[in-house]
């Protein structure tokens, strides 16, 4: 899977990006309420609680890069947000939002990743990531915050006795 871009650098970020876009939803397929918000121990996230954060940090990624995008959440799914206190459930959006909003949001991460110029991408990094000088250096972190996650809602949906997602 190959991503078109402008730019030879924002290629593979963007592939990394595509790739992990049907591992997510395939995540939540066939599991019931009560597993997706099963977290595997006191001291993990629940797997709806992943995939939560992983579309709220992808309309960060967007309003990052100068689109406007609200999901309309707040905080809830921020870092440290949940931890193992998630609480009431009914206080989150429910899958069925989540993947709603994944859907709006995916097709407009694409599109502006694909409109990125190596100008833009040798610019000053906007955030205080360690380790990141550019725009570049930025966008690679949040691909591989994007794939941490993923690996993390693989991880929970096999401790919840369902199939992995990939191999």
């Amino acid at each position: 899977m190959t991503a078109d871009t402008t730019s030879a650098i924002a290629a593979p970020i963007a592939t990394i990006f595509a790739i992990n876009d049907g591992f997510v939803e395939q995540a939540l397929e066939g599991l019931t309420q009560e597993e997706r918000w099963k977290a595997p121990t006191d001291r993990n996230n629940a797997l709806l609680w992943i995939a939560g954060h992983v579309v709220q940090t992808r309309a960060m990624i967007l309003q990052l890069l100068g689109e406007p995008v609200d999901t309309g959440w707040g905080k809830v799914f921020d870092r440290g947000a949940a931890a193992a206190t998630v609480g009431d459930a009914s206080r989150y959006p429910s899958r069925d939002e989540i993947t709603r909003v994944m859907r709006e949001i995916t097709p407009r991460l694409h599109a502006k990743l694909a409109s990125l110029d190596d100008a833009y991408l040798a610019s000053p990094a906007k955030l205080q990531v360690p380790g990141t000088k550019t725009a570049a250096d930025e966008l690679a972190f949040f691909a591989l915050h994007d794939s941490y996650h993923v690996g993390q809602l693989a991880y929970v949906r096999k401790g919840l006795g369902y199939s992995g997602l990939a191999g």
